[in-house]
């Protein structure tokens, strides 16, 4: 299929064309950003990050057949003798900018930007399986894995096309300033705030500076309808963001929530809660296999989000009752006599603190074993995040057992030992270091939660399926 000519792409990135002149009506079917991935007809972007930079590559990208070749003006001397190029300013910028560009080429597409410091991801899959009640599976585009970021929301922006009627973009930051331009490339009509948490406060300084970074995702001139928590930290500064927005819905537990959810408890194989259109007075209840208060409330935000399209709160339910979500979200599995849950997705002090709770729902702390790992990014509220989610297990499961693994989960039992002892409590400096040892840790009949950042590598401990 043919996506762009090089005259759309040298006008749309403000671009120099280079040994193309000739060639204004040629065109590339495709947008890569990887040498590993096939080029034949594609425009190559040579993008430079931390630890590498493509245009040492641009060699390869012609070899295996690119057609033309975006490049960073400033590193001109690289190219390739006579290879056809773009010179633009940034690469990244010309990419987010073609993304936008092929994105308007679909006015009538329903898009739903979400973001928020957890639970995007649960959402977004949430929202795509609502999606894809209300139209057919073909005609839904979601983000792919975790692309959520300044290269990966263009990349998936590039995957439309003219049979989806619905899309939901996952976007994540990790720095200030980073929201607004893939927001305003993706052009939402939804915008929707997952929550506002304890996650890349190395950055963020503060819940206040997280709340400000996420509101952005409310500044593009296509929102039309807002959608934050009714209760979370940086409440008023996302009011205060969405108030130039025509429509607002919040989501939560409480009663003057535009969608109220009210749960009714949960155990290992799925939970039960109630959905609410506060407006109608329209209820729903549903059964799931997911299991956590948590779970259900980005339920509630998804449900905000769909009926912001007109989709009806029984086509939502239906649709949540039927949810599946990927990879290691609390993938269950047995081994001998124990069961372990793996959850090692992903950690931070709020997403651990609702796993716990909801383990607290039904899970006997005498056949219990917690291993929780180090949660990244929390700057310099790093021990203070760790001892809060090893304090709270202490609490709400009293007599259960921990392997704390990694350097920051180790100093955090250090310190509470030095107030009161824990016996049942063990430290880990890695998942390497653990695994033989929490393997015999295990008892017959337990239950086994593995939970930390997806960096700590949690997921080697667990025994291979025999």
């Amino acid at each position: 299929m043919e996506l762009f000519t090089f005259q759309e792409i040298r006008d749309v990135c403000h671009g120099k064309l280079m040994n193309a002149d000739q060639a204004l009506n040629h065109t590339v079917d495709e947008v890569v950003s990887d040498t590993r991935a096939p080029m034949k007809k594609a425009l190559f972007i040579a993008l430079t990050g931390e630890r590498f930079d493509a245009h040492d590559y641009l060699d390869d990208a012609i070899r295996k057949g690119a057609a033309l070749l975006c490049v960073d003006r400033r590193k001109a001397d690289k190219l390739p003798p006579d290879a056809p190029a773009v010179l633009v300013d940034s690469t990244l910028a010309a990419y987010q900018a073609l993304a936008g560009y092929h994105r308007r080429r679909f006015p009538n597409l329903k898009l739903v930007a979400l973001t928020g410091s957890c639970g995007k991801t649960s959402t977004k899959e949430i929202l795509r399986t609502i999606f894809e009640h209300a139209a057919d599976t073909g005609e839904v585009l979601a983000t792919q894995g975790n692309t959520n970021n300044q290269i990966g929301v263009p990349q998936n922006l590039l995957r439309l096309n003219a049979k989806h009627q619905y899309a939901v973009i996952e976007m994540g930051t990790n720095h200030p300033g980073e929201i607004e331009p893939i927001a305003k490339i993706a052009a939402p009509q939804t915008a929707l705030i997952v929550s506002i948490g304890n996650c890349h406060l190395e950055f963020f300084i503060n819940l206040d500076g997280v709340a400000d970074e996420k509101s952005h995702i409310f500044l593009p001139e296509t929102v039309r309808n807002a959608i934050y928590p009714q209760n979370c930290a940086g409440y008023e500064t996302l009011k205060k963001a969405a108030a130039h927005i025509p429509w607002q819905y919040t989501f939560g537990e409480e009663p003057g929530a535009s969608v109220r959810m009210i749960y009714n408890g949960g155990n290992l194989n799925g939970s039960s809660f109630e959905l609410i259109e506060t407006a109608t007075g329209k209820r729903i209840e549903v059964n799931w296999n997911l299991t956590g208060r948590h779970q259900a409330l980005n339920a509630a935000g998804a449900a905000a989000a769909a009926l912001s399209f007109g989709i009806p709160l029984e086509t939502i339910g239906k649709a949540i009752g039927s949810i599946q979500l990927p990879g290691y979200r609390m993938r269950k599995k047995q081994h001998g006599n124990a069961l372990w849950i793996n959850d090692a997705y992903n950690g931070n002090p709020d997403s651990m603190c609702a796993a716990l709770s909801w383990l607290a729902e039904f899970a006997d702390p005498q056949h219990l074993l917690l291993v929780l790992g180090d949660m990244g990014e929390l700057g310099r509220d790093a021990l203070k995040g760790h001892l809060r989610v090893l304090s709270f297990a202490f609490e709400c499961l009293p007599g259960v057992r921990i392997a704390a693994v990694g350097p920051q989960m180790t100093e955090a039992l250090m310190v509470l030992n030095l107030a009161a002892n824990h016996p049942s409590a063990k430290t880990f400096l890695s998942a390497r270091n653990a695994i033989q040892e929490v393997r015999r840790m295990v008892r017959p009949d337990d239950l086994v939660f593995l939970k930390g950042s997806r960096s700590t590598g949690l997921e080697i401990i667990e025994p291979e399926a025999e």
